[in-house]
């Protein structure tokens, strides 16, 4: 019995260290890494710097999250549980293929039919997903609508 108390105490004690040489990433708000504190307990880092963080080497996914609303956003590189801090009372959340969602800038054009006219939209950067991710490339135009007297498209100026 007296053998088994100092095995207690070395594991007891290994246990305890190991928390300490955790690494862990640490993120602002709005999810943008900060910095990676080592040599901390969790409690610590937790104190320190609330949920906006978790372990550096923790698994990172991509995500398709459906809001109460009933909104998609197809956040990547994010892990379990800062998924569960960004997104809290999601209705669906699911790991999803890297890559399934670009950004593009984008610019509309509207061109008169009769006078041929046109006119440009300020450029945006919009968020595109699916399958028709593998036919967009720069200089790409999608006609969007057509009226009577108009036609209204899409060029896709760069992929970010």
């Amino acid at each position: 019995m007296k053998n088994l108390l100092p095995l207690f105490l070395l594991f007891l004690f290994a246990s305890c260290q190991k928390d300490k040489e955790t690494c862990w990433q640490v993120y602002d708000a709005l999810g943008n890494e900060l910095t990676q504190v080592c040599d901390k307990s969790e409690s610590e880092i937790n104190a320190q710097y609330g949920a906006y963080y978790d372990r550096s080497d923790a698994a990172k996914y991509c995500w398709r999250i459906e809001s109460p609303a009933g909104n998609f956003s197809y956040p990547e590189n994010l892990t379990e549980k800062l998924v569960a801090v960004y997104y809290p009372g999601v209705i669906n959340k699911q790991k999803i293929t890297c890559g399934y969602c670009q950004r593009w800038a984008t610019r509309e054009k509207g061109i008169g039919s009769l006078t041929g006219n046109y006119a440009y939209k300020p450029v945006e950067v919009q968020t595109y997903c699916g399958d028709t991710c593998n036919t967009l490339y720069p200089g790409r135009i999608v006609m969007v609508r057509k009226t009577p007297d108009s036609l209204i498209t899409v060029e896709f100026l760069q992929r970010y």
